[in-house]
């Protein structure tokens, strides 16, 4: 059953795995990382820890937390190395809502990596808010970033839509009262949660929300 239509201001987005199809980037970067230690990955096992919270995933693989500043260092260089590419439909589903919403990015990646990869992918210029895991002192599902976010929009959290695929981005959306939507395409884990609106990938967003000047009925 659908819930009664509900107007919103902003659209805040996750980064990687949401708009940005940086697995196979962040996958080679965390095997390189995780082989500096000495510690073997595979795929799977990649997808079973990944957290949007590096630490958490550090930890998963056995790295002692006096070495996460070290394991920052190896990734950032090996992410340097690699250019992923947005989905499909994300910048279709950007240009349609450049207009009707104020958009904005709350993500865990270091902003000089977001930065990188925004400029790269030529969608830097949609976004009139950007928070990044350099802005926070705790990550996701913690709701820190996303009311940074809201405090720099001057917006109470029902006048916003968090759209993300992690687990943690809808624990961060419902610690801050904030509307939310789970894509489970690419390496989701919101697939994990039965109490929330998903959709498949992006395509379905642009159609729930492709006539709408603001109203949209969340599942």
């Amino acid at each position: 059953m659908s819930s009664p239509s509900l107007k919103f201001k902003a659209i805040l987005f996750d980064f990687d795995g949401t708009l940005l199809d940086s697995f196979s980037a962040h996958y080679q970067a965390f095997k390189v990382t995780l082989a500096h230690f000495n510690i073997e990955v595979t795929p799977d096992q990649y997808k079973q820890t990944y957290s949007p919270n590096w630490f958490a995933v550090y930890e998963a693989f056995g790295i002692p937390p006096e070495k996460y500043e070290e394991a920052d260092n190896v990734w950032l260089a090996e992410a340097r190395k690699h250019e992923p590419q947005l989905f499909p439909q994300a910048r279709p589903l950007l240009e349609s809502l450049k207009n009707k919403f104020t958009l904005g990015l709350v993500t865990s990646g270091s902003r000089p990596r977001v930065l990188r990869d925004l400029t790269s992918t030529g969608i830097l210029d949609f976004f009139q808010v950007m928070i990044t895991g350099d802005d926070i002192s705790k990550p996701k599902p913690d709701p820190e970033g996303l009311f940074l976010a809201l405090d720099q929009l001057a917006l109470p959290p029902d006048r916003a839509l968090f759209v993300g695929d992690a687990r943690e981005d809808y624990l961060m959306a419902r610690a801050a009262g904030v509307p939310f939507i789970g894509i489970t395409a690419g390496f989701a884990t919101v697939s994990k949660v039965n109490d929330c609106s998903q959709l498949a990938d992006l395509s379905e967003l642009t159609s729930l929300i492709g006539q709408s000047s603001g109203s949209i009925a969340l599942i």
